[in-house]
Order: structure tokens, then C-alpha cells, then sequence
């Protein structure tokens, strides 16, 4: 008995090595590199295997934002992080994981996208994965000085280089088209490149549709979409995988708010050649990440000892079903020990919503989410909070928005956001993608979005 058992064995080892030995990718040597090889994490650079079928269906940039074991992709002083002040007692251990986790988040590729017929103009400016001697690897380059390979050991730092990259390119092109704004987006917890993609696409056509019926043609975006690794891998235990996950991915939500997108907001795009404003816009957790980007800002600099990033004012975030706490908009309120340095002044407006369809933050008060409808009645129940406007949506998206000056909207969006969006759980959680929310977006942006207070 005990032979046979050892015969099936070998038998499936074997198996498994030529299984093994036949599995080459065109993306093979640089997944290897970056420790990225493995089922899941191809999810989230999925685009450079399909440029053209993963891409945006109007003019715009996809940042890919991935996660490698440390001792890949970095060396001894490539990681360094500064406190920010006056953002709670715990604020300087929450930093310090991104230094002290086995991996690392960063930034391994941009591409950029046309909505051109076929996507065939579709193009990178950074990426991680390119191999000279390797053709199966090449997407073409936007620009000739572009096409350079990224050793694996700096793919860390490379994420700096990636952003000034961009930087030059944002600033170029400004010049030469009329942009009228600038649109940061981000999807939330367990959403693949591909998927986020496809969400980029429905918001960005539906805020479009609202525009051009309000007669804004000249509306004009220049849209910036971030993906990142928002899920672990799983197979047949996958509920128990999602459920454990949730923390983890709750941090790393963070650190990229408070690591490459703060970068980002308040550095790739501080000194525009042109006065115009940037939107910030997340869903659940991309909320959180969008939140944390804008309201608390980098803690990474580029060598030992550099200073704190300056802060760059960004005039509108809106979080869409927001997966984070509203204590985080007040000073050591709550148990996290952290909190937005005075309320979140890096924005001159936020914008919140919260559905009582939502299971998803449904979390029976433990945590006070700012998508739960019970965190909307206690903020706005008796109105008793001088920073807030409380308005109520239509089940068309119409919302009278307040003229006031007042740092934050808080939108009740139970007769908007009830429908279980397809291939989404938590109910209504994912309901935004419909034509009735871009009418409400629309909205929002036209009237709170200015590059002046």
C-alpha cells in the first residue's frame, strides 16, 4: 500500500513538473523577477498581456500598482518614510509597515490609452516587465526614451522614475489640449485590473452622458486610473481567503494612499502648468485609499533624511461608498489612533455617500464606515455638524447641492444606490455604475470642483 501511494506520488510530481516546464509566458522572465508569477498577482497586470482589450475606451492612463517580497525588488536604504504630524499616536507604526512587511507595493508599469478604434495606439511609458532581448514582451513605447528595462532590484525605487515619467508627459500634453480637469480614480476590495477597467469605463461614459445632456460639451478630462493588488489569491476556499484578507488589504489601502498615490496628488501633479482641478474619486476601498492619499499625504521620500513631501491642495475628493471610518476626519476619535491632520484641509471639498442597501458596510456600528446609512443619521439626523451639508439623492441622480461653503456633502443615496450590481455581492455596494450615478457625478463636479476656495 504504502508503494503504491509512493508510485501516484512521483507520478504526480512528474506530472506537475512538465506541467511546469510547458507553462512559459511571454511575461515569464520579468514575473519571475518581480515574484509575481503566480495566479493572482497576474490579475493585476493583466493589460500589458492585452493592451488593446484591457484598456480604457477614452483617452487616459492606467497606473499598475503591484506588491513583490521586499528582498526582490529593493536593497538596504531604498525604503524610506518620514512621520506625518499631527495624524494621531499610532499614525508612526502604521507608517512603519511599509518598511517592515516582507513586501512591497510599487509601481510597475503606466500605460496609456486613446480610445482609438481597435486600441491600437494604446502604448507604455513605464514597464517593469520589458525585456530587450525579449520581442514577445514589447508593447511599444509612447515615447523612443521611454523604452528602457527596469532592473528588478530597483523596481521599488523605480517607482519614483515611473512618476516623473508621467509628471513630464501630463505636463506636455496640458500645453498643447484644452483639459479641463483632472480625474483620479480608483475601484475598491477585490477588484482585478481587467475589472477595475471595466468600471473605469462605465463611470467615465455615464459622467459623460450627463455632461453632454447638461450642454458641456467643452468638458474635457484628463483621467488618471489606479489599479492595485486588492486581493488574495484563492481557489476552493476562496470565502475564507476573502474573509482573511480583509485586513491586510485594509493596510495596504492605506500605504498607498499614504505611499505611491500621495506621491502622486501632492507631488506628480503640484505646479500645473494650467489652473486645473483635480478630482479624486474611489469606491469602498479605493475610497479609503483615495481618502488617505488626499487628507494625510505621502510618508515616503526618495533618500534618508529628505523632508516631508510638501502638500498640494486638491480642490474635490469623493468617496463613493466609502470602506473607512468617519472617525478618521476627526482628531483621536475612535479606537484606530489615527486620524485626516485637521479634518482633511489637503481638500477644499469632500464628498460622501451612504445607501442603506449597502450590506457591505453594514457592520452593525463596530466601525462608523462612512458608506453605512447608520453613520449618515448620526452626522446628519439632527443636522448638528457645522462642517457638513446633508442632501438626499434622486433615483434619477438629481441632488441640490448647497451653495454654501461648507467642507463636506454628505449624500443620502438610498433611492440611487439599491440595485445588487452585476457580478458584485454587499447588495447595492456596487451599484455606481449605472447612468442615474453619473448624472449625479456630473453634478458634484460641475458645481464642487475648483481650482479656487
Amino acid at each position: 500500500m504504502k508503494l503504491a501511494i509512493r508510485m501516484i506520488m512521483v507520478i504526480l510530481l512528474l506530472a506537475l513538473s512538465a506541467c511546469a516546464s510547458n507553462n512559459i509566458r511571454t511575461l515569464g522572465k520579468g514575473e519571475n523577477d518581480l515574484g509575481t508569477w503566480e495566479r493572482t498577482p497576474i490579475w493585476f497586470h493583466s493589460a500589458l498581456y492585452y493592451p488593446s482589450e484591457i484598456s480604457l475606451n477614452f483617452p487616459g492612463y492606467i497606473i499598475g500598482i503591484e506588491k513583490s517580497p521586499k528582498g526582490l525588488i529593493s536593497t538596504d536604504r531604498d525604503v524610506n518614510t518620514v512621520v506625518i504630524p499631527n495624524a494621531g499616536k499610532r499614525i508612526g507604526k502604521h507608517i512603519a509597515r511599509i518598511g517592515e512587511d516582507d513586501k512591497l507595493l510599487y509601481i510597475s508599469h503606466i500605460l496609456e490609452n486613446f480610445g482609438d478604434q481597435h486600441g491600437l495606439k494604446s502604448c507604455v511609458h513605464y514597464n517593469a516587465y520589458y525585456r530587450a532581448d525579449n520581442p514577445h514582451t514589447y508593447i511599444p513605447f509612447c515615447q523612443p526614451h521611454e523604452a528602457r528595462e527596469v532592473d528588478p532590484k530597483k523596481a521599488y525605487v523605480g517607482s519614483w522614475n515611473a512618476l516623473d515619467v508621467l509628471k513630464q508627459d501630463i505636463h506636455n500634453k496640458i500645453q498643447d489640449y484644452p483639459y479641463t480637469h483632472i480625474v483620479v480614480g480608483m475601484m475598491g476590495w477585490n477588484t482585478n485590473q481587467e475589472e477595475a477597467v471595466r468600471n473605469f469605463n462605465s463611470v467615465a461614459k455615464n459622467v459623460r452622458l450627463a455632461a453632454d445632456a447638461a450642454g458641456a460639451e467643452d468638458f474635457k478630462p484628463m483621467f488618471i486610473g489606479i489599479t492595485w493588488p486588492s486581493k488574495w489569491a484563492a481557489d476552493w476556499i476562496t470565502p475564507i481567503i476573502t474573509l482573511f484578507s480583509y485586513g491586510n488589504k485594509a493596510d495596504d489601502a492605506d500605504e498607498i494612499g499614504f505611499g505611491w498615490l500621495g506621491v502622486l496628488l501632492h507631488d506628480t501633479l503640484r505646479e500645473l502648468p494650467k489652473d486645473i482641478p483635480v478630482v479624486v474619486l474611489g469606491h469602498s476601498f479605493g475610497a479609503r485609499v483615495s481618502s488617505m492619499g488626499v487628507c494625510m499625504g505621502p510618508a515616503i521620500v526618495k533618500k534618508p533624511g529628505d523632508a516631508l513631501l510638501p502638500r498640494n491642495t486638491i480642490p474635490l475628493l469623493i468617496s463613493l461608498q466609502g470602506a473607512y471610518s468617519m472617525n478618521r476626519y476627526y482628531e483621536d476619535k475612535g479606537r484606530e489612533g489615527i486620524f485626516y491632520p485637521e479634518s482633511c484641509k489637503n481638500a477644499q471639498h469632500i464628498v460622501l455617500s451612504a445607501s442603506k442597501y449597502d450590506e457591505a458596510m453594514d457592520n452593525k456600528s463596530y466601525v462608523p464606515f462612512v458608506g453605512n446609512d447608520t453613520t449618515y443619521d448620526t452626522y446628519c439626523g439632527k443636522n448638528e455638524e457645522a462642517d457638513f451639508d446633508c442632501v438626499k439623492a434622486s433615483s434619477d441622480g438629481n441632488v441640490t447641492l448647497p451653495a454654501s461653503r461648507k467642507h463636506k456633502t454628505y449624500i443620502n443615496a438610498d433611492d440611487l444606490i439599491k440595485y445588487n450590481a452585476y457580478g458584485s455581492g454587499g447588495l447595492a455596494h456596487s451599484d455606481i455604475y449605472r447612468k442615474e450615478m453619473g448624472v449625479l457625478l456630473w453634478k458634484v463636479i460641475s458645481e464642487k470642483a475648483s481650482t479656487t476656495p
